[in-house]
């Protein structure tokens, strides 16, 4: 996977939050994830921004605490 961090605020996230985009090994397209300040959104591949899965801040930190 080929990860890159996009319009990445110097100090904290502000409201329009920093992108995550995924790459796999070949430079194809996995998805986004947005992280902002009350949500993270998901869009696989080339789905829009609008229509990206949101999940609030809380949800997402319980998911990753599930998986240690």
């Amino acid at each position: 996977m080929r990860v890159t961090l996009e319009e990445i605020p110097p100090v904290e996230v502000l409201n329009s939050g920093v992108l995550i985009r995924i790459r796999d090994e070949d430079g194809k397209n996995v998805g986004r994830l947005w992280v902002g300040q009350a949500h993270f959104r998901w869009a696989r591949a080339n789905v829009a921004e609008k229509n990206a899965k949101k999940y609030p801040v809380r949800d997402f930190v319980e998911f990753l605490d599930g998986l240690t």
